[in-house]
């Protein structure tokens, strides 16, 4: 009855919600099941870590933690806005590209405004704009691939947002940058359209969409959302940025809490980006490791989608939860996929060698058990 009571004053749209669900930690996997050797290929981390220059530039701020940052993180800003080549006053910053995901519907969505969104991505689209009582409206993929076209048929005069994430995740697809031309020529100028780009820096394939080229052209409805998670190493950090067109980026700052960095994460982004033959080494790692899963796992028989990311998404051809739970007892972490609506598919991140093997192993034995 206290329970009861408490959340009946609370705004629907956030009984709603629906917790995330992360992969499986270390942590929890050593407390379930008592087990100190385990491989963690759950949640696209970078298995390299970040850069010996990031390390040093942490340590040596650590004697400021008692301290505020700076609010306007302008230093950061504008070590930003030369690696992207705009102005600081494009670039909005956070604790990893999710506070600026939550934000971009609260700047956006009234209730019964439309969201459209794929059906098969990353969940936090939908949670940010459930909470904000938008309508969402999902476009199946097609191909495991973002069907840009049936997106732009899914576009009313009620819709206010599109969110695209390339590369995909979870499936590890992109959208071409031709796809991506016709797709803004019919969109209007009143719909924002999300680009989030958290896998960017893994992309080799030339016909990659970068969201940032159209937001350059003129498209000032673009958002380009990037992290220092996943490349640069700094997941338990928590450092992501957008790129606006300056008005935009304005008031997504003022929505956005004051001092949402902290000062770890203020010298570590800067010293991530200095350090190219340290993300250039870790993204030339995962190319190789992606390519041999790639191959392995089509040389067991199983349905492999082409990823640009730094995991790979296959068809394990049988039961995608029961599968995690078998590997997971012989200490490997993967992330079963049946949560996005694919039910036989698992998701593995690109580990180091040694990591990648002794997954490839023990889904061997799996296999032929």
């Amino acid at each position: 009855m206290i329970g009861q009571d408490a959340t009946s004053i609370c705004r629907p749209a956030v009984l709603n919600l629906l917790e995330y669900q992360a992969g499986k930690t270390v942590e929890e996997v050593r407390r379930e099941l008592g087990m100190d050797d385990i491989v963690k290929l759950s949640s696209n981390e970078n298995p390299f870590g970040p850069s010996p220059r990031v390390v040093e530039a942490i340590t040596a701020c650590l004697p400021k933690i008692s301290m505020y940052p700076e609010r306007s993180f302008l230093d950061l800003k504008k070590t930003l806005a030369e690696a992207n080549d705009v102005e600081p006053e494009s670039i909005c910053v956070g604790h990893g590209s999710e506070t600026i995901i939550q934000i971009i519907p609260q700047l956006y969505v009234n209730p019964g405004d439309e969201v459209v969104l794929a059906d098969t991505t990353y969940g936090r689209y939908e949670e940010a704009s459930k909470l904000m009582d938008g309508c969402l409206v999902y476009v199946p993929l097609r191909d495991l691939r973002h069907d840009l076209e049936a997106m732009a048929a899914a576009v009313t005069e009620r819709t206010r947002i599109v969110w695209i994430c390339n590369p995909n995740n979870p499936t590890g697809t992109f959208v071409r940058r031709n796809e991506v031309q016709t797709f803004l020529e019919t969109i209007p100028a009143t719909v924002a359209v999300v680009f989030d780009q958290a896998y960017f820096e893994y992309v080799d394939d030339p016909d990659y969409a970068d969201g940032l080229e159209f937001l350059k052209q003129g498209h000032e409805n673009v958002i380009v959302l990037r992290t220092f998670s996943k490349a640069h190493g700094l997941a338990g950090l928590r450092l992501g940025y957008g790129i606006a067109a300056p008005p935009v980026r304005q008031l997504l700052d003022i929505i956005k809490e004051p001092f949402n960095l902290n000062r770890l994460s203020l010298v570590a982004g800067p010293a991530a980006l200095a350090d190219v033959a340290w993300t250039n080494s870790c993204v030339a790692e995962n190319r190789r490791g992606r390519k041999h899963l790639s191959d392995m796992l089509t040389g067991f028989g199983l349905g492999v989608v082409p990823s640009q990311g730094n995991f790979v998404l296959f068809d394990a051809k049988q039961d995608a939860d029961a599968l995690f739970e078998r590997l997971m007892r012989r200490g490997v972490i993967v992330r079963s996929a049946a949560g996005w609506g694919l039910n036989s598919y698992l998701r593995v991140t690109v580990g180091t060698a040694r990591q990648n093997e002794i997954f490839l192993n023990a889904l061997r034995q799996e296999l032929d058990a």
